[in-house]
C-alpha cells in the first residue's frame, strides 16, 4: 500500500477542506452519505491527477472505504472544553485584544493540525478554545506593567499535552511573547523528540537538514531557533548567539532545553548576559511534576534545578511560567508562600489552574482497567511467570537467562495485531510494543538479546513454513501453532481468518526491529522518515512524556505504586483511532489493582475539582484540597507505612467525603462478630425508638432498604469503634474516622441517617433480619486478589451506584443531578458527590449486609479457567457463600477545616519522590 499512501493523502485532504466548507454554511448538511459521496468523487478526481495516473488500485472498494472509515473514527467523537480557576488578580484581556491580534503563528498551526494530521473539527474547536482560555489567564504581553504569572495545565496520560503547548506558544508568540523557553523532560530522547514536534508545529524549520518542515515554507516568516533536533542549548551554542537580543530580531526566540543543572545554566547566563528584562518571556515546564520541585524543601534549602528554573523567571520583569503535567500532585503540594533571596518565589501555580478535559475517543484508565475483575478482561493480560509478579526484586547487575511465558506469548499477540493491522491497510503505520521490566540497564541489556533471538526464531518459522497451506505450516511448526492459538485467544472474533494471518505474516515481520532505550544505548526511536514496527525495550525512558508512535502491546512487569510513577508509565494510554481493539498491556496483578484503584480515586477528584471551579475557588485553595484529600494520600500510603523514622505529618480531611470497606477479613470468627455486631446496633436502634421510615420509597431510583432517621452520633460511633475492619480496607480504619465524628458533634450535627440495604432474590437466597423483617443480602463477587484469608470486593466498591440520594427527596436529586448534568453535559451516570453535596442533610452510616458469592456456575468456572489459574482452594464452589456485614459512610460538606494526620516515614517519601530525587543524572543506577 505504500504507492498509495500520497493518493490517500491527498484524497483526504480535498475531502476534509470540502466538508468544512458545508459544515461551516450548515453543521447539519454534512450526513454519513454527503461524507461517502464527497470520497468516491475525489477517488475518480484522483484518476484524472498526473501523480496517480499510473497507480492501479487492486480493491478500489476496500481502499476507498478504509478512508472513509478512518474519517469517520476521527470525527464522531466530542472534545470537551477545559475548566480553569485562578486567583483574584486575573484580568481578561484577550477578547478585547483579539481583532487587533495578526494570528500568523496560530493560523498555520491549526491548519497543519486539519491538513496535515486531519484532526476533527471539534478537536480543533476545542483546542482554541482551551489555548485562548489558558492565554487569558496569562497577562497580556503588550502591558506595560510588571507580571509573573505562574500556573499549571493538567491533563491525562498520553492525551495531547504538547499538542495542546505548542497551540499556546503559537498564540503566545502571535500576542507578543518573545522570548520562549520549551523544558522538555530530563531526557535527551523527550527533549530530541518535543524539538522536532515544535519545529514541526511552530517553526517550520529544521536546522540540521536545513529544510523546510511541517508548518514551513521558504515565503513565510518564522521564529530563530536556539537549539536543534541534536543540539541541546550548550556552551558552545551560548557563545553563537552571543549579542543577539529578543528586541533586535521581529520574531520570537525560542529553546527547547532539557531540564537538567548544565542546559539551565548555560541558558540562565545567556538570558542574564544579551536579554534580561528584554522580554517578556513564556517559559513551559513540560512534566512539570518532575524534576522542578524544590526536593529539599524540607531541609530548608532549594534544589539546583528548582532554583534554576526561579532564577530564570526572576531576570525578566514579564515573565509568565506555565507547568503541564498528568500528575499535578506535587505541584499542587509545593508551600505556596515559599521564596528565597536569591531565587525568588517557589513554582506553586498561584495565578491559575487549567484542566484539559478528556475526549470521548481517549483510550484511558476507566476504559483499560475498568473490568480487571472479569474472569477474561478486554485488555489487561496477567504476568504469573516474571520474578517481579513473585515478590522478587531485581537489582542492578542482575540478567535474565530466559524469557517469561507471558513474554513471549505478549510478543506473539505484537505480531498477531501488526499483520491484523496490514491487512486493514495500515501497513505504512508506526506500530510499537513497549516492554518495561526493570529500572536496571543490566536487565534490560539481557532483555534486548533475548527478545532479539525469540523475534529471530519467530521470523525463521515464519519465513520457513508460513508459505505452505495452513494445515501443512502448523503442523510442521510449533511457533505457527502457537501464533495461530494467540489469534484464536485474542483476535478470532475480527473480520480476518487465519487464513488471511498467516498469509501477510512474512510480510508484517520482515521490518520489526528492536530499541533499547536507556543511557548506555545508542538506539532511538525515529518516527520520522518512515514507518516504524519496533519493540522498545527500557525503563524510565520509557515513561516520562515520551510518545511511543502506534503502540499496540505492553509487557509491563513492574510494581511501582508511588501514584506519579505508576500513571508516568502508562505510555499504553492515548489515542487508537482504528486499532483500539488490537491493544493489550500485561501487567502484575498487583499494579492492575492500584492503576483501577487511582483511577477511581482520581474520577472522584477530578468531580471535586470541577466542583471547585464552579464554585469560583482560587488555586490556593485547590492546594489545600488536595492536601485534604483521603484518596491522594492514601493512594501512596496504603503499604508503605511502616518501620522508619517518621519526618513528615500529612493532613488529611474527611469533610465531603465517601468511606467505604473494600475487603474482610475471612476467618470464621471475624465474620460472625461483625454479623452479630449489626444485629445487636440494630437492636440498639430499636431500644433507642429509631424506627425505619415507613414513608421511604423507591421512587428517582432509590435502592431498596430500610431508612432510619435521626440516629444519635453515640450509637454511630459505638458501631464503628467496635468493628473488626481488615486491614486491606485502609480508607475504614476507625482511628481517623471516629475524629471527625466528635468534629461533626462539636459543630451540631450529631444526628445521623442510618440505612440498611437490600439485595434482590435473583442474585442471591443469603438473607438478613432488620426490625422483625427477612430481606435478601447484597451479593459481592471476589475481586482480583482474594485470597485464603482476604476477600476485595470486586472492582473495590461495596457501594452501588445512587445509594446516597436515600436521604434526599425528590426535589433534592433533581437539584443535585441537574447540577451534574450542567457540569457534564456528555455524561449519563450521575456522580454519588453531587448528592453529597446538597446542604442541610445528615451525616449518613449505610449498613451493608452482603453475601460473598459468585454470580453462577459459569462465572465461577471461568474464574478457574482464567489467566491467574485460580484455585478451589480459595473459593471452594460456585455456591459457596460466606455472609458478613459492611459499611460506607457518606459525610456531608460542611466546612471543617480540621484534618487527621497522617504520618509519613522517609522510606515512603522517597519512594513518591523516586522519578525526581536524581534531577536529571545519566550516570545513576537504576536508569533514571
Amino acid at each position: 500500500m505504500s504507492d498509495t499512501k500520497p493518493m490517500a493523502e491527498w484524497i483526504y485532504e480535498n475531502v476534509e477542506r470540502d466538508l468544512d466548507k458545508k459544515r461551516d454554511d450548515d453543521p447539519n448538511s454534512v450526513t454519513e452519505s454527503v461524507v461517502e459521496q464527497c470520497f468516491l468523487t475525489w477517488l475518480n478526481m484522483a484518476k484524472y491527477y498526473p501523480d496517480f495516473m499510473n497507480i492501479k488500485l487492486e480493491n478500489p472498494k476496500a481502499f476507498i472505504d478504509k478512508l472513509i472509515q478512518d474519517y469517520k473514527t476521527k470525527e464522531d467523537f466530542l472534545k470537551p472544553v477545559g475548566f480553569c480557576y485562578q486567583d483574584d488578580r486575573i484580568e481578561p484581556w484577550l477578547n478585547l485584544e483579539k481583532p487587533n491580534i495578526d494570528w500568523f503563528y496560530w493560523n498555520r498551526y491549526h491548519d497543519y493540525l486539519r491538513t496535515k494530521k486531519h484532526w476533527s473539527t471539534d478537536t480543533l474547536r476545542s483546542m482554541d478554545r482551551d489555548t485562548d482560555n489558558i492565554l487569558d489567564v496569562m497577562a497580556n504581553p503588550k502591558m506595560d506593567e510588571p507580571f509573573d504569572r505562574r500556573g499549571l495545565v493538567v491533563a491525562s496520560v498520553q492525551s495531547g499535552k504538547t499538542a495542546n503547548y505548542i497551540g499556546l506558544i503559537s498564540k503566545a508568540a502571535d500576542a507578543g511573547y518573545k522570548i520562549i523557553i520549551v523544558m522538555a523532560g530530563i531526557y535527551n530522547v523527550l527533549r530530541n523528540q518535543t524539538q522536532e514536534r515544535i519545529e514541526d508545529g511552530f517553526v517550520g524549520y529544521d536546522l540540521v537538514s536545513k529544510k523546510y518542515v511541517g508548518v514551513g515554507n521558504s515565503r513565510q516568516r518564522r521564529p530563530l531557533l536556539g537549539t536543534s533536533r541534536i543540539r541541546d542549548f550548550n556552551k558552545a551554542t551560548e557563545d553563537a548567539m552571543r549579542g543577539v537580543t529578543s528586541g533586535h530580531v521581529q520574531e520570537p526566540l525560542v529553546f527547547v532545553i532539557k531540564k537538567n543543572t548544565n542546559s539551565l545554566r548555560e541558558i540562565s547566563l545567556w538570558l542574564e548576559n544579551n536579554c534580561k528584562d528584554d522580554g517578556p518571556l513564556l517559559l513551559i515546564d513540560d512534566e512539570a511534576d518532575n524534576a522542578s520541585i524544590n526536593v529539599k524543601y524540607d531541609k530548608g534549602e532549594v534544589s539546583k534545578i528548582n532554583g534554576q528554573i526561579r532564577k530564570i523567571l526572576g531576570l525578566f520583569t514579564q515573565s509568565a511560567y506555565v507547568g503541564y503535567t498528568a500528575t499535578p500532585f506535587a505541584n499542587v503540594l509545593i508551600d505556596s508562600k515559599s521564596s528565597d533571596e536569591e531565587v525568588g518565589d517557589d513554582i506553586f501555580p498561584r495565578s491559575f489552574i487549567y484542566t484539559l478535559e478528556q475526549s470521548t475517543a481517549y483510550f484511558g484508565a476507566e476504559k483499560v482497567f475498568g473490568d480487571i475483575d472479569d474472569p477474561k478482561p478486554k485488555y489487561v493480560r496477567w504476568i504469573f511467570d516474571d520474578d517481579e509478579s513473585r515478590g522478587i526484586k531485581r537489582r542492578s547487575g542482575d540478567v535474565l537467562d530466559e524469557l517469561p511465558q507471558s513474554l513471549e506469548q505478549a510478543i506473539d499477540t505484537f505480531i498477531i495485531a501488526c499483520a491484523i493491522r496490514v491487512l486493514s491497510g495500515d501497513g505504512d503505520e508506526h506500530m510499537t510494543m513497549m516492554i518495561n521490566m526493570s529500572p536496571y540497564k543490566t536487565v534490560q541489556h539481557s532483555i534486548y538479546y533475548l527478545v532479539g533471538d525469540y523475534v529471530e526464531l519467530l521470523r525463521g518459522s515464519i519465513n520457513s513454513y508460513a508459505a505452505l497451506p495452513s494445515s501443512l505450516a502448523l503442523n510442521a511448526s510449533a511457533k505457527l501453532r502457537e501464533l495461530h492459538q494467540i489469534w484464536e485467544k485474542e483476535y478470532s472474533g475480527l473480520p480476518f481468518t487465519w487464513n488471511d494471518v498467516l498469509g501477510v505474516l512474512q510480510e508484517t515481520i520482515r521490518p520489526v526491529t528492536l530499541a533499547e532505550i536507556n543511557s548506555q544505548s545508542k538506539d532511538s526511536l525515529d518516527y520520522t522518515h518512515a514507518p516504524q514496527r519496533v519493540i522498545a525495550i527500557g525503563g524510565y525512558r520509557l515513561s516520562r512524556g515520551l510518545t511511543l508512535e502506534g503502540l499496540l502491546v505492553s509487557y509491563y512487569a513492574r510494581n511501582a505504586r508511588a501514584y506519579d510513577s505508576l500513571m508516568q508509565m502508562a505510555r499504553w494510554f492515548g489515542y487508537r483511532f482504528g486499532y483500539e481493539n488490537l491493544c493489550r498491556v500485561w501487567m502484575t496483578e498487583q499494579s492492575a489493582r492500584w492503576y483501577a484503584y487511582v483511577a477511581n480515586a482520581t474520577k472522584e477528584l477530578t468531580d471535586e475539582v470541577r466542583a471547585m471551579c464552579t464554585a469560583h475557588s482560587t488555586p490556593i485553595e485547590y492546594g489545600l484540597r488536595i492536601k485534604s484529600s483521603p484518596d491522594t494520600l492514601m493512594i501512596t500510603a496504603r503499604n508503605k507505612m511502616g518501620s522508619g523514622t517518621a519526618i513528615k505529618p500529612a493532613k488529611v480531611r474527611l469533610d465531603g467525603a465517601f468511606v467505604e470497606t473494600t475487603a474482610f477479613d475471612r476467618d470464621p470468627e471475624t465474620l460472625s462478630y461483625n454479623e452479630k455486631l449489626a444485629q445487636n446496633f440494630l437492636k440498639e436502634l430499636q431500644a433507642q425508638h429509631c424506627y425505619p421510615d415507613k414513608n421511604y420509597s423507591t421512587d428517582c431510583g432509590k435502592p431498596s432498604g430500610k431508612l432510619i432517621r435521626c440516629v444519635p452520633s453515640n450509637l454511630i460511633r459505638d458501631y464503628i469503634r467496635r468493628y473488626r475492619n481488615s486491614s486491606g480496607s485502609p480508607k475504614t480504619n476507625s482511628e481517623y474516622l471516629l475524629r471527625h465524628i466528635n468534629l461533626l458533634d462539636e459543630r451540631g450535627h450529631d444526628d445521623w441517617d442510618v440505612f440498611v440495604t437490600a439485595g434482590r432474590k435473583s442474585e442471591t437466597h443469603a438473607s438478613f433480619t432488620a426490625f422483625g423483617d427477612t430481606t435478601i443480602r447484597e451479593r459481592r463477587a471476589p475481586g482480583r486478589g482474594t485470597n485464603e484469608t482476604v476477600f476485595y470486593v470486586s472492582r473495590m466498591r461495596l457501594s452501588s451506584r445512587g445509594v446516597e440520594k436515600v436521604i434526599l427527596n425528590d426535589a433534592e436529586i433533581a437539584q443535585a443531578e441537574k447540577q451534574f448534568h450542567e457540569e457534564n453535559p456528555h455524561k449519563e451516570n450521575v456522580a454519588d458527590v453531587y448528592y453529597r453535596r446538597i446542604p442541610g442533610r445528615r451525616p449518613l452510616l449505610i449498613i451493608h449486609p452482603v453475601a460473598l458469592q459468585f454470580k453462577n456456575n459459569a462465572d465461577y468456572e471461568k474464574w478457574l479457567r482464567s489467566e491467574n489459574g485460580q484455585s478451589p482452594s480459595v473459593w471452594p464452589s460456585a455456591t459457596h457463600v460466606e455472609e458478613t456485614v459492611g459499611w460506607s459512610i457518606s459525610f456531608p460538606e460542611v466546612g471543617i477545616r480540621e484534618e487527621v494526620t497522617y504520618v509519613y516515614n522517609d522510606v515512603m517519601l522517597r519512594q513518591i519522590r523516586q522519578d525526581i530525587e536524581s534531577e536529571g543524572n545519566d550516570d545513576d543506577d537504576p536508569d533514571l
